[in-house]
């Protein structure tokens, strides 16, 4: 992993290069992050400082003393200690201290800020982001589990979880059709556990919650008792 240090010409930019990385995170933020409400720094605030220069050097490790470094040279009048962490309490994927990277496997040293992405937001924050907005913020099956809490909508099964149906199965979930008559796109989807998808199939209708509203084929009504067939009849006359 790249360190940048306090000392070295990296910590200038000139004017024209900073108001392009500006734009640049400008548009990605309008693409990839606005709909979760990451907040965007104004223009010449030290937080658009901090963000720019981070940008930069998306990916490596910075020390929280270059940032200052840098962030002096545009504004000598500055304070010397930049509370970066910040960032990502406004939603932008930086990791600091402490926070684990590389699949888990390191640990952000003291002192240091990384950078990973400008395409999500930090994935705390999406999650808060995508309970607080529900369905109609994920772009994907993976986000609408999220809203979700990683349950499953019938059953309430915790993903990865034993099984609330079927204790000795772990659960896994799945896209699961809510009305089965159309196409199974992301606004036609709740995530339900294997167990529950392998149950209902294509013979019924669901809310947004989970919640049976309709039957969608004839197979529930032939697996019916006799009785049962013979009350639906009536009811249809």
């Amino acid at each position: 992993m790249k360190k940048l240090d306090k000392q070295g010409g990296h910590v200038y930019m000139s004017p024209d290069e900073i108001e392009s990385w500006y734009r640049k995170l400008e548009a990605e933020h309008k693409t990839h992050l606005s709909p979760y409400s990451v907040k965007f720094p104004a223009r010449n605030s030290i937080k658009a400082l901090w963000l720019i220069f981070l940008r930069k050097n998306k990916g490596a490790l910075v020390h929280k003393d270059t940032i200052s470094s840098f962030v002096a040279s545009v504004n000598p009048k500055a304070g010397k200690d930049q509370q970066v962490r910040h960032l990502a309490s406004d939603g932008w994927y930086v990791l600091n201290k402490g926070d684990k990277y590389q699949n888990k496997k390191e640990v952000v040293p003291s002192g240091y800020h990384i950078l990973i992405t400008t395409e999500s937001p930090k994935p705390t924050f999406l999650f808060k982001s995508l309970k607080r907005a529900g369905r109609i913020a994920a772009k994907d099956f993976a986000q609408l589990k999220v809203v979700y809490g990683f349950r499953c909508a019938t059953c309430g099964s915790q993903e990865h979880k034993p099984n609330f149906l079927e204790p000795g199965k772990t659960t896994a979930l799945q896209q699961g059709h809510m009305d089965p008559h159309k196409p199974l796109a992301l606004s036609n989807t709740i995530p339900q556990c294997q167990v529950c998808n392998g149950v209902y199939l294509d013979d019924y209708v669901f809310d947004a919650k989970g919640r049976v509203i309709a039957v969608a084929s004839k197979n529930p009504v032939l697996r019916a008792s006799k009785e049962v067939r013979e009350q639906i009849k009536e009811a249809l006359h």
